[in-house]
């Protein structure tokens, strides 16, 4: 078993040094963090300015589906109290 965990580490070790070992040229502009943040603040914005532009229809919708679940809850105990006078 020792063996076997040996190869497999000295596996992972040459391939880690196969893949990372070349230099690599990659560049990321200074300015790009700067355009990200201007895009994340534009999201920000218009997903909020959505959201309270149709606060309402988002509330209704809310209540609506919280008055269903609520009244299908009371027509079960309402049933249960007529079976139960019966």
């Amino acid at each position: 078993m020792k063996k076997l965990v040996g190869k497999a580490t000295a596996i992972v070790f040459l391939m880690s040094l196969a893949i990372y070992g070349t230099a690599q040229a990659a560049y990321i502009d200074p300015n790009t963090g700067g355009m990200l943040f201007q895009l994340l603040a534009v999201l920000i914005g218009v997903i909020s300015g959505v959201l309270l532009l149709f606060s309402n229809q988002i509330k209704k919708v809310y209540y609506r589906i919280k008055r269903s679940l609520r009244g299908s809850k009371s027509a079960q105990v309402e049933g249960n109290q007529s079976d139960d006078q019966n």
